[in-house]
């Protein structure tokens, strides 16, 4: 390495315009003025809404991206539409199915119904035929052979 090529380091004073705190560090100045400090820098107090520009900067770049929504990747976009198509298809087949279940109720039902039909309509035939040889029959006697 070349000798005597390095600055002369000093320990230096910083200053802070802004808050007024002073710290050191090493620099090849002896004092150091700075507007802003990390003591009272928005980024570093969390308080983002004492930002002062007097040309608009910053209330410029919070417009922007107000009311903004984060941008999505393709993959991302596809994947929730593949997804929103799967819910779809999902509650399509689930109200078919369900159709289709009510139907077969509505079949058995009907069926049902027919068959206490058809059983009333044999047993007041029965009940008919019962009554009509009792009345035919109540006054004569059977033939005897």
């Amino acid at each position: 390495m070349k000798t005597d090529i390095h600055p002369e380091v000093f320990e230096a004073r910083v200053t802070c315009s802004g808050c007024g705190t002073t710290f050191t560090t090493l620099s090849t100045r002896k004092e150091i003025r700075v507007e802003v400090c990390s003591k009272c820098h928005p980024f570093f107090t969390g308080k983002q809404a004492r930002i002062v520009d007097t040309e608009g900067r910053v209330e410029k770049f919070v417009r922007k991206f107000e009311g903004k929504e984060t941008r999505v990747s393709k993959r991302k976009r596809r994947i929730e539409a593949a997804e929103a198509d799967r819910t779809a298809q999902a509650e399509r087949e689930a109200q078919q199915a369900a159709q289709k279940a009510a139907e077969e109720k509505a079949k058995r039902e009907e069926a049902r119904r027919k068959r206490a039909e058809e059983r009333a309509a044999r047993q007041a035939a029965k009940a008919e035929e019962a009554a009509s040889p009792e009345a035919d029959g109540a006054g004569e006697k059977p033939a005897e052979a």
